[in-house]
């Protein structure tokens, strides 16, 4: 097992991170070790299924990650793999080069750079590790005495101190952590899987034949069948843990999750029950995260966005059908439809074109997105939705006969970790994965 022994603190709060896929960290795979302990060069060699090590990493982690590509010394040879590749940015050696180039060459601020010699990380802990990351400079594993740096995020404020170290000649990347804002990551306690195996490292002839041995079991039984599609071990993982409370929802919700192109959650209740003040929280509380948000609003009265007198108003006066406006801080299209033709939540969520990691609506309660139920006692003592249409319930009071998450009106923090947990996190598993996970059939 690839490990570095070191002494560390713990800085920040010491909870389990929440897992979520997004796009505000990119995956890099580091590919530049000289092999000397091999006699090749290892990512290239053969692991199973027909595909080199390094093929196997990008198979089953780069789908995670809207921006994934490769760091080494030799881009040459990893052109075919259909990722962007960067070469080392500094000509010295060592893996801290790699992560130097890494980090100057990411899209994002943080970084999640992984070694492709540790073939059986598994995107849970790379989850972890994405979401734990916010707010240190290094977010990195840590089991006793032992750091995991090639399998750790790194924010772009490293880049001043790792080329420093570099050019004074450091080679061990996790000598300056003490200087750096660094948090870890507990994995000790085998929550994400046994260390032994997760960071299993493969450097010799013995340990290439011992990963090809493990390779072959994980795509006799599923678990690493990814054939190059990089679907099939990301809903796996999903699937031991979507399980019971997914396959809870009628039928009609989960269906809506799968197809919708982008993570959907209604805030519904009865009128006058606080909805807009539950959504406007949570809203600021994602964006303190780090998620771009849409929302979207129902109206069953009718609405007038426009202004009588203007010029857009006179061009719908006179029979437009659809009357745009723009301006360099704005735009906004006004569509004329029928009463019996109001467009479905689905079809609104489709005309977002621009780059959002979640939708909340407020109402839509009759359409099948997922739910969170807003009640308040002096209002009503009831709920308008069944059990099997909601993920969690926001209220001053309980309701024992819904087995769902519920939370104090003003726990903003908990409803958007709940969101995380459960539609943005869960991406990607369909209802087919999520049985297969669980064992249903």
């Amino acid at each position: 097992m690839n490990g570095e022994k070191k002494e560390g603190r713990v800085m920040g709060p010491e909870r389990a991170p929440q897992r979520s896929a997004r796009q505000d960290i990119s995956l890099a795979l580091l590919a530049g070790g000289q092999s000397t302990r091999m006699g090749f060069d290892k990512v290239i060699a053969p692991l199973g299924n027909g595909t080199t090590l390094i093929e196997w990493m990008r198979d089953r982690l780069a789908p995670l990650f809207a921006h994934a590509f490769v760091v080494t010394r030799d881009p040459a040879k990893f052109h075919s793999l259909g990722l962007p590749v960067v070469n080392d940015a500094l000509p010295e050696g060592g893996s801290a080069v790699g992560v130097y180039s890494a980090v100057l060459a990411s899209p994002t601020e943080r970084t999640l750079c992984v070694a492709c010699d540790i073939p059986f990380v598994t995107p849970r802990l790379l989850w972890a590790l994405a979401d734990g990351s916010r707010g240190y400079d290094v977010f990195v594993p840590r089991h006793g005495e032992y750091l995991q740096p090639l399998c750790a995020v790194y924010g772009k404020r490293v880049l001043d101190a790792y080329y420093q170290f570099i050019k004074a000649g450091g080679r061990r990347i996790f000598d300056i952590y003490a200087d750096l804002n660094t948090g870890y990551l507990e994995v000790g306690d085998g929550r994400y899987g046994d260390p032994e195996e997760l960071f299993f490292n493969v450097n010799t002839p013995g340990e290439l034949a011992a990963a090809r041995e493990r390779a072959a079991a994980q795509l006799a039984t599923g678990e690493g069948a990814l054939g190059g599609q990089g679907a099939a071990q990301p809903a796996a993982e999903l699937a031991a843990e979507t399980g019971a409370w997914r396959l809870r929802l009628r039928p009609e919700v989960r269906l809506f999750m799968d197809r919708s192109p982008r993570p959907v959650i209604s805030f519904v209740g009865k009128k006058k029950s606080g909805k807009t003040t539950v959504v406007l929280g949570v809203l600021s509380e994602l964006r303190k995260r780090g998620y771009r948000v849409a929302v979207i609003k129902h109206d069953t009265h009718g609405f007038e966005i426009d202004v009588p007198g203007t010029d857009s108003f006179r061009f719908r006066e006179r029979g437009a059908e659809v009357v745009g406006i723009s301006s360099p801080f704005q735009y906004v299209w006004v569509n004329k439809v029928s009463e019996e033709r109001e467009p479905r939540l689905e079809e609104l969520v489709c005309q977002i074109t621009e780059p959002v990691d979640l939708v909340l609506t407020e109402g839509f309660k009759k359409q099948d997105a997922p739910k969170i139920e807003v009640s308040r006692r002096a209002r009503s003592s009831e709920l308008v939705c069944l059990p099997d249409e909601l993920v969690g319930i926001a209220s001053d009071q309980s309701f024992p006969d819904y087995a769902v998450p519920q939370f104090a009106l003003d726990d903003y923090g908990g409803l958007a970790d709940l969101i995380e947990e459960r539609i943005l996190a869960q991406r990607g598993a369909t209802e087919a994965e999520v049985r297969q996970g669980m064992g249903v059939r």
